[in-house]
């Protein structure tokens, strides 16, 4: 559908996403379905039908419309963007501008449905209007969704400084982040203070600014991963996923400073306030971060994940910023 021309006549305006709206139409449209389904056919109830039905298709493109940013201002639009979806029946879809001039007669014309009409729109609704509502309950809940990526921690301080050479916040984060934007998520990839010389309290300081709810995916790398656990015993917060990738917690020997990083005791009870914990590794990665994984899926008890050839989950290992597991694991 051609976005710029709908705006252009004045039937879109840009609108931030409204989730508790678009919740609400989304639940009108399935329950006014349901209850004028009820309603037996007949010649003196077929319009009343037909109207009803036809509301609740329409709610069905206001709501797509909602998630993409855009407030409709006419029925047409709303109905044009229905033909977008990717069902099992999308020829069905042309029907819609039939269905669309039998409401305009009705309306304006002051013409009556017949009892063949309304079981016409019955039958898009069952056959195409059920799909499209479920195709939307899961965009929904994907936009529902809020995601915190938070980096690893850099050796070498001089490169991590400038924002030209460091690479701890860049490797598959950029792309993952650009994924999920597309797919309506909402995500975040704060830059933890002073990485090069991790400190749990300034990371929770930072960390903290951000709204972590039942809802959230936190996704940690390397020593990130060490700060999401310590963080998650320490609070007891109730949150949807915890990814750790390329989970780190053994520190260098006389490394003073990670040492009190990494070395904490893991609450065991946080696998019972996560409702899915995924663990991802490989097969070449190295002894420590593989000893690493063991300590940490010994009390979060998660999914494990290994991947061939992927090293550390750095760019220079994994020889791609793409990274389509995970995209995955956050979403499904």
């Amino acid at each position: 559908m051609n976005i710029q021309y709908w705006i252009m006549k004045g039937a879109l305006r840009n609108r931030q996403q409204d989730l508790e709206k678009i919740k609400s139409m989304i639940n009108s449209a399935e329950v006014n379905a349901k209850v004028t389904q009820d309603i037996e056919t007949d010649d003196n109830t077929a319009t009343l039908v037909f109207r009803e039905i036809y509301e609740s298709i329409r709610q069905l493109g206001d709501v797509k419309l909602w998630l993409i940013g855009y407030e409709p201002q006419n029925h047409e639009v709303s109905m044009e963007i229905l033909k977008e979806f990717d069902i099992k029946d999308k020829v069905k879809l042309n029907s819609l501008d039939r269905l669309k001039k039998i409401r305009h007669d009705i309306n304006y014309r002051g013409f009556r449905a017949s009892i063949g009409q309304a079981e016409e729109i019955l039958e898009f609704w069952n056959k195409c209007g059920m799909e499209i509502l479920r195709i939307l309950k899961k965009e929904i809940k994907i936009s529902d969704i809020n995601c915190i990526i938070i980096h690893g921690c850099p050796s070498d301080a001089e490169k991590a400084m400038n924002s030209q050479t460091r690479t701890y916040d860049k490797h598959w984060m950029p792309w993952t982040k650009q994924q999920l934007i597309s797919k309506g998520i909402k995500v975040e990839t704060p830059l933890m203070p002073e990485p090069w010389q991790p400190d749990y309290e300034k990371f929770k300081k930072e960390f903290e600014k951000y709204n972590i709810n039942k809802n959230s995916v936190l996704v940690g790398h390397s020593c990130g991963c060490a700060f999401l656990v310590r963080w998650l015993g320490e609070t007891k917060k109730n949150i949807s996923k915890l990814i750790l990738v390329a989970p780190w917690k053994i520190p260098d020997k006389g490394d003073e400073l990670r040492k009190n990083f990494y070395i904490y005791p893991i609450d065991k009870t946080i696998k019972n306030r996560v409702k899915k914990i995924v663990l991802f590794t490989s097969d070449d990665e190295e002894e420590n971060g593989k000893k690493s994984l063991r300590i940490y899926n010994k009390d979060l008890d998660g999914k494990i994940i290994e991947l061939k050839g992927h090293g550390h989950y750095t760019l220079g290992n994994m020889k791609t910023e793409k990274f389509p597991e995970l995209i995955y694991e956050i979403i499904n």
